[in-house]
């Protein structure tokens, strides 16, 4: 079954390992799968969840490798023909060997990804979650390739359907017909440290990273297809995408929904979240949902100073900013030795937290950001070129994604509803490193400048985070509304009834 993400899911990053965990939390979706038999699924679906199947676009694990004895030629490579290693994912422990990208243009790996995809969607999953979209891509960004042969083919096609005078002049030739983009390349940079250094430099460099960029995200709309075809009908196609950066934007318009890793800066605190924000406001503009986590480095911060308030602050804020935390349940942690260890969140912690999203649904769905965090006008409707993607970063750079604030630490969301109904989200972040805490703000001033919704308010009433909801009054002080929350602990959103 195909849906998107509503604002007020709840979302678990993967299955939990005790079924009772979703009651608690109030589960409404597991993004991705990773046990993928029917009688599984059908549990999860029985208790009312979306579930998502999952294929991984990186590398084929050691056993797929010995079994499939051509996947391991099916591997990126640098411009002198040597494979290029997954510097995040430690070395095989047994041969020590590295792990390698798996080039998403070589049919084996292409081969090899429509099998798994095949085995996700077997038992019955609601969606596909396509892992590391990226795949070999991502190499092409910064490590060196891929220049095996067939990218290489790929690209000289891909260079031919866009030919014009500019473009071959550029590349020197009179045709690319058998234009070979790697020999051209070691004129500028023989070895990989070379082409890494200087990539920058050398002509086509971009459109080869669009050529790159762009088969990536052909790939992820072929898998969905698949998925669609195995499930015989539609279904959601969600993958993890890395906002705010614009090399994560090219597929967006393939996706469903999608997930994300957001650096938190959590040795910050409070004061580390201007990623957070950037992040959440790039997905509204580029109308993806998006169900958010923090980074394994985060993770590992709170795992070490139990830091489960501040946890609460990051769930207030993504879902304040539109979008959804998932449900913290159990977390993989940056371990400076590369062995796993796990942030397993207290449900009794974060499930009320939870609650009060699910109880508040009508004051999230539906609504849109409004003042600073709106969505910039005249944008690319695709992110497949350099220039589309540069345009798009200008446009947010344009009117930056600076929020609201008040008080001390306090920070200010207004949004709203296509029918004009108003919700004021107010998100304490004055969480303080030393104390574990968020220190609790009273009497509260908050003040909306009229020229956001062009309204001057008489009153209101404020939804709070562990607080029965109350009437509160709402000034007008030339082109202010202003009013004033006799106590914010969390979060709390106000929403306006009636105006003058």
């Amino acid at each position: 079954m195909k849906r998107s993400l509503y604002h007020d899911d709840v979302v678990f990053l993967s299955p939990a390992a005790d079924f009772s965990s979703y009651v608690k939390y109030g589960a409404t979706v597991v993004a991705s799968g990773g046990i993928h038999s029917s009688d599984y699924i059908n549990k999860l679906k029985q208790q009312g969840l979306h579930v998502g199947g999952t294929v991984w676009c990186l590398t084929a694990p050691g056993h797929d490798l010995h079994a499939n004895p051509d996947l391991a030629a099916a591997t990126a490579r640098d411009i002198t023909g040597e494979p290029i290693a997954i510097p995040w994912i430690a070395p095989d422990s047994h041969s020590n060997a590295p792990a390698v990208f798996g080039c998403v243009n070589h049919p084996a790996f292409r081969a090899y990804m429509r099998r798994k995809v095949c085995d996700a969607m077997a038992g019955g999953a609601d969606g596909l979650h396509v892992d590391e979209h990226l795949g070999s891509a991502a190499a092409a960004l910064s490590l060196g390739g891929c220049f095996c042969d067939f990218c290489v083919a790929g690209f000289a096609a891909y260079c031919a359907q866009r030919q014009n005078q500019e473009l071959l002049r550029t590349a020197k030739v009179s045709s690319f017909e058998n234009f070979n983009y790697r020999s051209f390349v070691k004129t500028y940079a023989p070895t990989r440290d070379q082409y890494i250094s200087l990539k920058g430099a050398i002509p086509l460099h971009a459109e080869f990273v669009d050529f790159q960029l762009g088969c990536a995200a052909d790939n992820v709309a072929s898998l969905g297809r698949l998925a669609q075809d195995v499930a015989a009908g539609p279904v959601s196609l969600s993958a993890n995408v890395c906002l705010p950066g614009l090399e994560h934007t090219v597929v967006v318009p393939q996706l469903t929904y999608c997930t994300g890793e957001i650096d938190h800066n959590a040795a910050q605190g409070g004061m580390g979240l201007g990623t957070a924000v950037s992040a959440y406001r790039m997905a509204e503009t580029l109308r993806i949902p998006m169900a958010a986590t923090a980074t394994p480095r985060d993770w590992a911060f709170v795992n070490s100073q139990n830091a489960e308030q501040l946890v609460c602050l990051w769930i207030a804020l993504a879902y304040a900013c539109g979008q959804r935390f998932m449900a913290p349940n159990r977390m993989l942690c940056a371990a400076p030795n590369g062995s796993s260890q796990w942030f397993c969140g207290s449900a009794a912690t974060f499930s009320p937290l939870y609650s009060f999203v699910k109880k508040h649904g009508f004051l999230l769905n539906d609504f849109s950001a409004a003042g600073p965090l709106s969505r910039p006008d005249a944008l690319p409707v695709s992110f497949e070129t350099t220039d589309k993607r540069k345009a798009l970063g200008e446009a947010l750079a344009a009117r930056p994604a600076t929020p609201l604030a008040a008080g001390d630490g306090v920070l200010v969301f207004p949004r709203v509803k296509g029918d004009g109904t108003v919700a004021i989200h107010v998100v304490n972040c004055s969480y303080s490193v030393n104390s574990k805490r968020i220190a609790p703000q009273t009497n509260l001033e908050v003040r909306i400048p009229n020229s956001i919704f062009n309204r001057n308010f008489s009153g209101g009433t404020a939804y709070s985070y562990g607080a029965e909801p109350f009437k509160l009054t709402v000034e007008n002080q030339g082109d202010t509304s202003v009013f004033v929350l006799p106590e914010l602990k969390l979060w709390s959103i106000v929403t306006f009834e009636y105006w003058a």
